[in-house]
């Protein structure tokens, strides 16, 4: 197995991937009868408005706010973890774009911070631990 320095580096590379990918298709609608979300074409900016009134209160708030979002679990419903990992990391680096106008470098590595990597993990334990 991959350490997690190289997974984590795999994760970033794919995320990317699809995101130039996606920027560069046309989008392409679902069949009719098919009731799966777009997430390409999914708006996020009632959840950032949502998380950056969270993040005036901490940064663990706005973890939380994000991590609670339903969309998140039809995400991992729908196209599986590795999918999901990768919109997780495109939706929160859009976001940092939108609060912050940062350049997707500058996002990147505020998700890779320490700090922010803390807050992420404990506001997803506090959400494991109210679920039982």
């Amino acid at each position: 197995m991959a350490s997690q320095n190289k997974q984590d580096k795999r994760a970033k590379a794919k995320a990317k991937q699809n995101r130039t990918r996606r920027a560069k298709e046309p989008v392409e609608s679902l069949p009719v009868d098919d009731d799966r979300i777009d997430f390409t074409s999914v708006d996020l900016t009632d959840l950032f408005k949502r998380m950056r009134d969270a993040e005036s209160s901490s940064q663990q708030a706005l973890c939380r706010v994000f991590l609670e979002d339903p969309l998140l679990e039809l995400v991992l419903e729908q196209e599986g973890e590795e999918e999901a990992t990768d919109f997780i990391l495109s939706a929160l680096i859009e976001y940092r774009q939108w609060s912050t106008e940062a350049t997707e470098e500058a996002a990147l590595a505020w998700i890779e911070s320490p700090a922010f990597q803390a807050d992420y993990v404990a506001a997803s334990q506090a959400l494991q631990k109210a679920a039982d």
